[in-house]
């Protein structure tokens, strides 16, 4: 059974990271991929779009001297309405789906450390939707808070490596900022505590264990860096290589045919951005759930205790 109140080592919080997925994986990703199927949905069809206009843009401008025309910019002035009203749809679909997306394995654990079972997309979309108005508070709090400190911090730390001492500074402060946002997310989550006492919780917990938490993040965020990266870098240039081949196919240096917006080309580079995003969420949610490991084994020893006195309370009542 797997249990997440546990006190785990370096390797336990990488293994039993691997082991949720293996007992929980198929729930967890059908739900995932549910949610952001219709996020991506709407997501494809505006990405489409913008691609589409800005190829029209590029071909009804024609080409002068092998140069575009100036009267490129004109096209986008004339429809500078169309295009700010599908930048802000985008926009506003990415806050909804980065917001679920990172809350969304916090949800899933919380449900499980309260043991529930059989639990499926309504629960969780109910359970995001009844902490979303705390999800923005909290985005709007790291941003005027947190970020502010966390890049005078990093300058601080880059400068220093120009004598050495902040090079293996920087190795330290990296998982460790990260691994406190984390644990401050958890506990505002899920034992909805406010912004400062969430706050003050994760600076206790981080403290507790610090060199087993910190070198774990650390060897994670290298798996995940490592993996994500190979990937992003094959459907790169994948897109390089259909682009170049359509681009060949219909070059004409003395016409805008060469850049007349093709459906299967638009419609192939929108498919790897999609890929893209949704890889990026995929690894995210897989860190996120590690931070989860780390979370409930720092926070098992006060779990356990909490119990103790419960039972001293039952046998005293009897």
């Amino acid at each position: 059974m797997f249990e997440l109140y546990r006190k785990r080592q370096l390797g336990d919080n990488l293994g039993e990271t691997f082991t949720f997925f293996k007992d929980f994986g198929k729930n967890f990703f059908k739900i995932f991929f549910i949610v952001n199927g219709a996020f991506l949905v709407l997501l494809g069809i505006i990405i489409y779009t913008l691609i589409k206009v800005n190829f029209e843009a590029i071909k009804n401008s024609g080409l002068e001297n092998n140069e575009l025309k100036s009267d490129l910019i004109s096209y986008f002035n004339n429809n500078e309405g169309l295009t700010f009203v599908l930048v802000m749809i985008c926009a506003l679909l990415l806050l909804v789906f980065s917001l679920f997306n990172y809350a969304y394995p916090i949800l899933y654990l919380k449900m499980i450390a309260n043991g529930e079972k059989d639990f499926g997309l309504n629960d969780v979309w109910s359970s995001f939707l009844k902490v979303l108005f705390k999800l923005i508070k909290f985005s709007f709090g790291i941003l005027l808070l947190f970020f502010p400190i966390l890049i005078i911090a990093l300058v601080i730390i880059f400068f220093l490596c120009f004598i050495i001492i902040g090079i293996p500074l920087l190795f330290i402060a990296i998982p460790a900022c990260f691994t406190f946002f984390n644990l401050w997310f958890y506990s505002y989550l899920t034992e909805e505590k406010r912004f400062f006492e969430s706050l003050k919780d994760s600076y206790y917990l981080i403290k507790e264990d610090f060199w087993n938490t910190i070198g774990s993040t650390f060897i994670m965020m290298i798996i995940m860096q490592f993996i994500q990266a190979a990937i992003t870098m094959f459907l790169y240039f994948v897109g390089i290589f259909i682009a170049i081949a359509y681009f060949i196919g219909n070059a004409d240096s003395n016409s805008a045919k060469s850049i007349e917006p093709s459906p299967l080309l638009i419609g192939f580079i929108t498919i790897i951005v999609l890929a893209l995003i949704i890889l990026g969420n995929i690894f995210n949610n897989v860190t996120v759930i590690h931070q989860g490991m780390i979370y409930y084994s720092l926070k098992a020893g006060s779990q356990h205790e909490s119990q103790s006195i419960d039972l001293i309370g039952d046998q005293s009542n009897e």
